[in-house]
């Protein structure tokens, strides 16, 4: 069969985009003088921070009339369950690593999924046209990982489009065309993405792999049992393009008309009848991370709750159910992957639904129970693989020290391989950052979460004026819960506007106060009014005002202004 399905996988800002460009201007998918750059970065997020958030199908077709299915994924670890899905579609990929950079720690381990799942590679080294490009270095780097010859790694400028022909070409005759079945009476598909249309309801993408689907066929979705019509089938060219069917092997999109997001499921199987067996699917992604949502206006609640669902339905690591804080209101729980996905959710939210809303920092789960009376703690693990130039080694196992990790083993070649198990809690907060800081921006890391470990932790719990206030409480472990507790009362210090009575600021861990501060209040001139030297009236006045203020303390409750959440939040490690 004359297709090619595959996929482009790549380090974040290695140029997967810029190499898709041009595959669709090679194969006169797209007109070289009349396309924006990264043309299947749709989604403005996506271009606004130059980095691909979402797998983006396109159907290309060869000079020699080979059909060409091409996959952009994502090059960020918060989405690489979008490289999973599309590992399942395709028989083949391009392994692209920057010739400036090297091979990541990213790179590795989705190459690694893809060499389980017997996907064909064709490595390719990329941005040789840079002054800073170590060409040679790179393809031995490469070839010490594959077990290959550096001559079958192909040098490539995806910018200027030297090497990509040869490229595209070597897609052609390396990856194989798609197995097809002889029952040809069955038709299977997998849904690998969706997406909510208004007008149309949901469209899903699919890939073939028995039989045909046409436009008005009834077929079947095997998760919800349910039956429907199709009432187009098309291919992405690379916007939708509606054809009259998708055979064995193909990639497209069938619109379902349905309008309950609920009943089309990433991962599940479309078939002719409900006695056929399901396709493999995917394994379920766990979210790793949770925060709490609230919308600015309580009004708006019932709306983020509908604009959350049409975000899971193309999102499905974003899990969310409902809760409610005696100081926000009625909001949500939502589950993300990483920091980096929960900040593009929220900017989703504002962009694409209007929304305006509260966002906790995201804190990973620890389980909690009770041995022997007392109160234990459980925390993720991950295992992390990091990748760093030699001059560097130092600096990041010193950070891994300071993070609780425990070292497992070190690869020392061109760059240096660290693999560590480190507490999810650490990894979540500004480890990444701070890698990226002391390594210039060299050093990456992968991770993969591993276990729940014993860990001596409990609950950091703020009070004002004696009031436990849960938006502000956390889990911290014992090392780090006086540190934490002085940062949390000197912002909150900071943050909360002056009343007209005192506000004492505490924070609390295993029953005992380990931080404490105050703000002192408005003192209101109400002597002002007096006129003369009247003393004694004066002092009857203050000592009104004080028992007021003290009975103020005692009945009434802190105002504390949204501002303060959103600020705290903000600037919360």
């Amino acid at each position: 069969m004359n297709i090619r399905n595959f996929a482009i996988i790549a380090h974040i800002d290695h140029g997967k985009s810029t190499l898709a460009d041009r595959l669709l201007e090679l194969t006169g998918t797209v007109d070289k003088d009349h396309h924006n750059a990264q043309m299947l970065d749709t989604n403005p997020i996506s271009r606004e921070r130059g980095i691909t958030i979402k797998l983006a199908p396109v159907r290309m077709e060869s000079p020699s009339s080979i059909v060409l299915n091409l996959i952009d994924t994502p090059g960020h670890v918060d989405f690489s369950y979008e490289v999973e899905r599309t590992l399942a579609c395709v028989e083949g990929a391009i392994l692209l690593v920057d010739a400036t950079q090297g091979i990541q720690a990213q790179t590795i381990a989705h190459a690694y999924k893809a060499l389980e799942q017997d996907i064909v590679l064709i490595p390719a080294v990329n941005k040789i046209d840079m002054p800073a490009a170590a060409i040679a270095q790179t393809k031995r780097e490469i070839a010490e990982f594959l077990g290959i010859q550096e001559n079958e790694i192909f040098e490539i400028s995806a910018k200027t489009g030297v090497g990509v022909p040869e490229l595209l070409q070597a897609v052609i005759e390396k990856i194989p065309p798609p197995s097809i079945s002889t029952n040809s009476n069955q038709m299977m598909a997998l849904i690998f993405d969706s997406y909510y249309d208004q007008y149309r309801g949901v469209i899903a993408f699919i890939r073939i792999f028995d039989g045909e689907i046409k436009k008005g066929m009834k077929v079947h979705l095997h998760a919800t049992d349910l039956a429907f019509e199709g009432v187009e089938v098309g291919i992405f060219n690379p916007a939708l393009s509606p054809v009259e069917s998708l055979r064995a092997g193909e990639i497209g999109y069938i619109v379902t008309n349905l309008k309950d997001i609920h009943q089309v499921q990433v991962g599940d199987t479309i078939s002719l009848s409900r006695l056929a067996s399901p396709l493999a699917g995917y394994r379920a992604v766990q979210p790793m991370v949770f925060s709490s949502m609230f919308p600015t206006d309580p009004d708006e609640y019932v709306n983020l709750i509908e604009a959350m669902e049409k975000l899971t339905l193309n999102d499905s690591a974003l899990t969310f159910e409902p809760m409610y804080s005696k100081a926000l209101g009625s909001g949500l729980r939502v589950g993300f992957l990483g920091l980096l996905h929960a900040d593009v959710v929220r900017q989703r939210l504002e962009r694409e639904f209007g929304a305006n809303i509260v966002l906790t920092s995201p804190t990973v789960d620890y389980k909690e129970s009770v041995e022997h009376g007392r109160k234990i703690f459980d925390e993720p693990i991950a295992t992390v693989d990091i990748v760093t130039p030699q001059e560097y080694v130092g600096a990041v196992m010193r950070q891994a020290d300071e993070a609780r990790a425990t070292f497992l083993h070190m690869d020392n070649k061109s760059h240096v391989y660290l693999s560590y198990e480190i507490p999810m809690a650490e990894l979540m907060g500004s480890f990444f950052d701070r890698l990226k800081t002391i390594t210039s921006g060299y050093a990456s890391l992968q991770w993969e979460f591993k276990e729940y470990r014993r860990v001596d932790a409990d609950k950091l719990t703020i009070l004002l004026n004696l009031e436990p206030v849960d938006e502000f409480s956390e889990y911290v472990v014992s090392s780090k819960a006086y540190e934490r507790g002085s940062e949390l009362t000197s912002k909150l210090k900071e943050l909360i506007p002056r009343q007209q009575y005192e506000v004492r600021i505490q924070a609390q861990y295993k029953g005992k106060i380990i931080a404490s501060t105050r703000i002192a209040p408005f003192r209101k001139d109400v002597t002002s009014g007096l006129y003369g030297g009247d003393r004694s009236r004066k002092d009857k006045l203050l000592k009104k005002q004080k028992a007021g203020k003290k009975l103020m303390k005692n009945i009434g409750s802190v105002e504390i202004p949204k501002e303060v959440f959103l600020k705290l939040f903000q600037n919360k490690d």
